[in-house]
């Protein structure tokens, strides 16, 4: 699903402008985005949790320069679907 057609799915379960949508949906990312910058975790109810971790520098292979080069610690964002979600997906016929 692109964008555009969740933002027409919300917009018509709302009832709301594809505008208001769109604002609405943006500022919600963005408020994401912010928490996680701050290393907090969200937990969104019936969708799942999201939490920042810190890898640890490590040693990898460059197969294009033929050496052990160095790779920086970095920050990623984990997600952790909730158990009912993963329920439901699963009592769902492929």
């Amino acid at each position: 699903m692109k964008q555009n057609e969740l933002i027409r799915s919300l917009a018509s379960r709302l009832g709301l402008t594809q505008v208001e949508t769109k604002r609405l949906l943006k500022s919600s990312v963005e408020i994401i985005v912010d928490v996680l910058d701050q290393d907090i975790p969200i937990s969104l109810p019936n969708l799942g949790s999201f939490c920042t971790v810190i890898t640890k520098k490590r040693k990898s292979f460059s197969p294009f320069h033929k050496e052990y080069v160095m790779l920086a610690p970095k920050r990623i964002i984990r997600f952790r679907p909730s158990s009912s979600i993963k329920n439901e997906l699963k009592t769902k016929k492929v």
